[in-house]
């Protein structure tokens, strides 16, 4: 099969990610438990056939019920939120309070928050990618980590003096960035990706550790560093597993969707569960 050009399907990507709308938040009673979902587009159940309420949120939410009788499902992420922009008013998702992070203190010092799920940090990421080359920009990324890790500490704190004691779970992400295998891009070359964005997950994993803050592990969810186990996948042939997961539980092997990083509705039930393995 000839590789496809690199330049004009990730040049697709950018833009899909750029152009996100925003969801708005469910309301909740103050008198019932809440599950308070903070973060970017996955938080936000973003998919670009224009389902929006199928995401990790809501299945979560659902399983959850089960054991919090009256929870209520309160979702405040916004697509395309940063780590530097959570804490900062924005026109795409208007809150009362100013920011998503106010709006989410708001809701922890007036509400019943039964816990917290915090997805942030893939958007600072991805704006070190140099798309053209196929290649991360190294000296951005090396400025970027420690100023994310001090941001997303920031964050995490102000939730925690919000309301001690509400339990708060974060994230670690899946490579979207793996598609780069499907255009032809060499396997030495995605593997450099990997390596990078391995080290970006790192950076999340022990930030959020050295807050008490447990981690739904979607990288191990998705397979992101396998690329020994060599699998088939219907039109591209044999492919690592890491590569087949993207294309299978994302839309981004689907044309129609201009090369579109963001989970299936399958995709978000296997998130779904890394979620629920790390709530305590």
């Amino acid at each position: 099969m000839r590789p496809r050009s690199l330049r004009l399907p990730i040049g697709a990507f950018v833009l899909t990610f750029a152009c996100l709308t925003s969801v708005s938040a469910s309301a909740a009673p103050a008198d019932t438990p809440v599950d308070l979902v903070l973060g970017d587009s996955l938080a936000a159940s973003f998919q670009p056939n224009g389902d929006l309420n199928n995401g990790y949120a809501e299945q979560l939410y659902q399983l959850e019920q089960e054991t919090t009788p009256n929870l209520r499902l309160l979702k405040l992420a916004c697509p395309g939120e940063t780590t530097g922009s959570i804490d900062r008013p924005r026109h795409r998702c208007p809150y009362p309070a100013g920011s998503q992070l106010d709006q989410a203190v708001q809701v922890l010092q007036n509400r019943n928050v039964a816990f917290v799920t915090l997805q942030i940090g893939s958007n600072d990421m991805v704006r070190c990618f140099r798309f053209r080359r196929g290649a991360f920009d190294q000296a951005c990324v090396d400025a970027l980590l420690p100023k994310l890790s001090d941001r997303l500490t920031t964050i995490v704190q102000t939730l925690q003096s919000a309301a001690p004691g509400v339990p708060i779970v974060g994230s670690n992400y899946y490579d979207p960035l793996l598609v780069a295998w499907t255009f032809g891009v060499a396997p030495d070359d995605v593997a450099a990706i990997e390596d990078t964005w391995e080290t970006f997950n790192d950076t999340l994993e022990e930030t959020y550790a050295s807050l008490g803050v447990p981690v739904a592990d979607l990288e191990t969810a998705f397979s992101a560093t396998d690329f020994g186990t060599i699998v088939h996948l219907r039109g591209l042939g044999d492919v690592p597993i890491n590569v087949a997961r993207v294309c299978q539980w994302t839309f981004a092997c689907r044309p129609r969707f201009g090369v579109d990083f963001h989970p299936t509705t399958v995709g978000y039930a296997v998130i779904t569960r890394a979620w629920e393995a790390a709530l305590p």
